[in-house]
């Protein structure tokens, strides 16, 4: 294994999220970070824009790459408020 910890230890999740605070100063969107997920937000009152906005996630996707995780584009969603 070239890296990651032993599943299951009880250091993990606090180790997951000294691993990726970094991104909430990567990213240009808000960040919420859950004990093994990150979910990124992004608001706008226009469809249009907010998936325009959302197609640009060049900084976050180099900062993932960089640090060997991934973002799951089969889990965006588009909300209207």
């Amino acid at each position: 294994m070239e890296c990651g910890v032993l599943q299951g230890s009880v250091n993990n999740p606090l180790l997951f999220l000294m691993y990726v605070s970094h991104l909430l100063c990567a990213s240009r969107f808000q960040t919420t970070l859950f004990a093994d997920d990150t979910n990124l937000h992004l608001s706008h009152k226009n469809i249009e824009t907010l998936q325009t906005n959302v197609q640009k996630l060049d900084k976050e996707d180099n900062w993932m790459t960089s640090n060997r995780l991934s973002i799951s584009y089969i889990k965006k969603v588009y909300t209207l408020y």
